[in-house]
């Protein structure tokens, strides 16, 4: 057996090849090979960047008992395996492949995902992939790579946001490592990082960027609350209560704005009123956003509104906020139970998008 290959079977046992990696790749083959020049370094990057972050990944179970490693990253690395545990067990999500390797990588961030959307619109311009289908973002495994990307959408008339990711899921398709890039979170922060992501390898709709991450964001949520008290730390619940209180009053208050500036948008005016008018709500979204802070009821945001706001930047709250309520009336419907709240979520995923919106507004307005 040639070394190339006895580390392939480290990385990817026999018992866990899959005939969907096969179908992706030749779904990815025969995607470059109709691709333009474009086409073939966006995927040609992609390939390589995950390609890597397995090639360089460890067994948590060797890093763990390895003298070498520092005793911090293994007291951390202890902690995923907690948490990767807790999430098979007692969230009954996907638990037994991901998070079980441990990839170091040489910076802060593993991806930069790249968002846009039309000057006078809320609605991110999305982006279309073999098998998962579309998404209101781009990522890149390069920061460079992305800001050159992002100017290429400008020049068409797009307003752009590159956001930092320290994490990602690959939905099943490969057994993702815990990340460097992670294990200085907070623990409730890495906890609920390893719950969102898996709850993207339980239940993902193509094409709905929003209901997914909504999705993921209702999980992570009660999965952490659940996790505290599961681990002996009810007194760690109030400080994380109060957290996702003051994040929460920032969603809030952005999505209130998203929804003046779509009322705006939808009205008939000159380009340059309209322009004016955009620019004074913005500016009083960073006013609002301000004064959270003097009360005392915001913080951890500032570099985030430090920069000019655009519709681009906006639409990451919208992604990963707008459904959290819906599916949180959900879950009490369902009597608080994974399994009967996961089958609900299932079924809401199989409507058409127009009606599984529908009833996800619904959900919002009977819950107020």
């Amino acid at each position: 057996m040639t070394p190339v290959l006895e580390r392939c079977l480290q990385i990817w046992p026999v018992s866990q090849v899959r005939w969907r990696w096969l179908l992706g790749g030749a779904v990815l083959l025969a995607m470059l090979m109709l691709a333009g020049c474009e086409s073939v370094r966006y995927y040609g990057q992609a390939a390589l960047g995950q390609s890597s972050l397995l090639w360089h990944s460890r067994p948590l179970a060797v890093m763990m008992d390895d003298p070498d490693v520092p005793a911090l990253t293994r007291e951390r690395l202890a902690l995923v395996d907690n948490i990767r545990r807790f999430a098979g067990e007692s969230l009954l999500l996907p638990a037994d492949h991901s998070y079980r390797r441990y990839t170091k990588i040489d910076r802060d961030f593993v991806l930069w995902n790249v968002f846009a959307a039309p000057e006078f619109s809320i609605e991110p311009k999305v982006f279309c992939f073999p098998v998962i289908g579309c998404l209101g973002y781009r990522g890149y495994f390069a920061r460079k790579n992305a800001l050159v990307f992002a100017e290429k959408l400008r020049a068409k008339g797009f307003e752009t946001y590159v956001g930092p990711v320290a994490a990602y899921s690959t939905l099943g398709w490969f057994a993702d490592p815990v990340l460097s890039s992670v294990l200085a979170f907070a623990d409730t922060d890495l906890a609920g990082l390893i719950f969102h992501e898996l709850a993207h390898e339980h239940l993902y709709i193509e094409d709905d960027t929003t209901f997914n991450e909504s999705f993921a964001t209702f999980v992570e949520r009660e999965g952490t609350r659940r996790w505290l008290l599961a681990s002996g730390r009810e007194a760690d619940i109030p400080a994380y209560l109060e957290a996702r209180g003051r994040l929460d009053a920032v969603i809030g208050l952005v999505l209130d704005f998203r929804r003046r500036l779509d009322a705006l948008y939808g009205k008939k005016m000159p380009i340059e009123q309209m322009r004016a008018h955009k620019a004074v709500l913005l500016e009083e979204l960073q006013v609002a956003y301000q004064e959270l802070v003097r009360q005392d009821l915001a913080g951890g945001w500032d570099a985030w509104f430090d920069q000019p706001l655009n519709n681009a930047q906006l639409a990451t709250i919208g992604a990963y906020f707008k459904w959290v309520p819906a599916f949180a009336q959900l879950f009490e419907q369902t009597g608080r139970d994974f399994k009967n709240f996961y089958q609900a979520a299932e079924r809401v995923g199989t409507l058409p998008a127009a009606d599984r919106h529908a009833l996800m507004a619904k959900k919002i307005s009977s819950s107020e």
